[in-house]
């Protein structure tokens, strides 16, 4: 459904045609015999509902057959269950434990992205309009505007991803003219070393960073230095960022290799060498640096 872009809201059923080699997946029995079953079962999986106050009731898969000598599989799939299964908040559930500390858009569109990893796809291209639909927010009129919907809902939620999450993530808008038509992300989810780092990061963090302030005219809470230099890292421009970058090395060297930095490093090595805070030892790494200056 993602890659033939239907809709999550149909008004008639609709027919799929899947090679069953890929809904079986690698290493399965090639004879069908567990695939049968598993579309058996999602036969009785009943979806309900009320709309408008009238009852409703449906199936995720009204009918299936195993065809072409067993290559194919056709799906008969009625409406109430390609909402349910093209829903970004039903990728959001199934996301929610990878991503239980994110929340808002950022968790939104890390269900949203995760979706279509599994596709086995490195980068997805949306429309500026699909995007705002997926993130819930196409009915709000002050993120109309690219800049607005770019500054207040997709860098704060990439910036969370990076920051908490298991995978990094680029953004690239693409324009048609002087307008922004659509935007392109590219994705590599970390590898275990990386993950295991970033889950005992916000092991270690979580509690502070999720604190609410107690009034609104309150300064903010820095009691933890990691999140005072991501708000710090947060007011300078991209070229007073980029500076920093250099100042600090771009680059480090681990088990005899050199790697580059997460931006995550860069800031806290910044927001300490700028003598703001973080005390030097508090930066989360010790290693010898590609560029940066005594």
């Amino acid at each position: 459904m993602d890659e033939q872009r239907i809709p999550a809201t149909l008004e008639n059923a609709i027919w799929l045609e899947v090679p069953t080699k890929r809904l079986r997946g690698e290493g399965a029995r090639a004879d069908n015999v567990w695939l049968r079953e598993c579309l058996r079962r999602l036969t009785k999986v009943e979806l309900s509902g009320e709309h408008k106050g009238d009852p409703w009731g449906a199936v995720v898969l009204a009918q299936w057959h195993i065809v072409q000598g067993g290559s194919v599989a056709r799906l008969l799939i009625p409406p109430a269950g390609v909402h349910a299964l093209r829903s970004p908040t039903t990728f959001t559930k199934i996301e929610a434990t990878a991503a239980h500390q994110l929340s808002g858009h950022g968790r939104r569109l890390y269900a949203i992205l995760a979706d279509k990893k599994r596709l086995g796809r490195p980068y997805w291209t949306f429309s500026v309009e699909e995007l705002r639909a997926l993130l819930g927010v196409d009915d709000k009129k002050s993120y109309s505007r690219w800049n607005n919907f770019r500054q207040w809902v997709l860098e704060p939620a990439l910036e969370a991803i990076n920051d908490y999450g298991t995978v990094t993530v680029k953004m690239t808008p693409e324009k048609r003219g002087r307008s922004v038509h659509a935007v392109r992300f590219d994705w590599r989810w970390k590898d275990p070393h990386d993950a295991a780092e970033t889950a005992a990061e916000n092991e270690r963090h979580s509690s502070t960073r999720r604190k609410k302030q107690n009034t609104d005219d309150a300064p903010p809470m820095l009691e933890d230095p990691k999140e005072a230099a991501r708000l710090w890292w947060e007011t300078l421009s991209e070229m007073e960022r980029t500076s920093w970058a250099d100042k600090v090395g771009r680059e480090a060297e681990i088990g005899g290799v050199m790697r580059p930095r997460p931006e995550r490093i860069i800031r806290e090595l910044a927001f300490a060498k700028s003598g703001k805070g973080l005390p030097q030892e508090q930066g989360s790494e010790h290693l010898t640096s590609r560029g940066s200056k005594a």
